[in-house]
């Protein structure tokens, strides 16, 4: 079984939910190496799998969304921790205001419980891909 590193998966998920379907990603099963499918982040430490899918030797990294781990991510912690102020981080997420959700964390005291919740549901969720496509995750 393959190690794929954390960090470097998660980075992989953002990458290809920023993409906007521009950016594949693909983890190989033979060595847990994350390649890139597409011109900005072109990997050539490595061939390159096709981005067909039909290759086994490699699965596609998902979405940071679909993981469950992008911008929805900050609507759940606001319906667990911050239940008054769900209207606004729903305003702000809408506007695409990061900045804003950060300065509302630290007015409220709550970005050592974000980065907790962050970190435990990203590493709960990548973790859980991991074994279900047969990888072993690192760090």
């Amino acid at each position: 079984m393959s190690t794929v590193n954390l960090d470097e998966l998660e980075g992989a998920a953002m990458m290809v939910e920023d993409g906007g379907g521009t950016v594949t990603a693909m983890v190989s099963r033979e060595t847990g190496m994350i390649h890139f499918l597409n011109d900005e982040y072109a990997d050539e430490e490595a061939p390159v799998p096709a981005a067909s899918g039909a290759d086994q030797s490699y699965v596609a990294v998902p979405s940071a969304g679909t993981l469950g781990i992008g911008d929805g991510l900050i609507l759940r912690f606001a319906a667990t921790h911050m239940a008054d102020e769900q209207d606004t981080v729903r305003d702000l997420f809408r506007d695409r205001n990061t900045e804003g959700f950060a300065r509302l964390l630290e007015e409220r005291g709550m970005g050592q419980a974000w980065d907790r919740f962050h970190d435990e549901a990203t590493r709960t969720a990548l973790r859980h891909w991991c074994e279900e496509n047969g990888l072993q995750p690192a760090n």
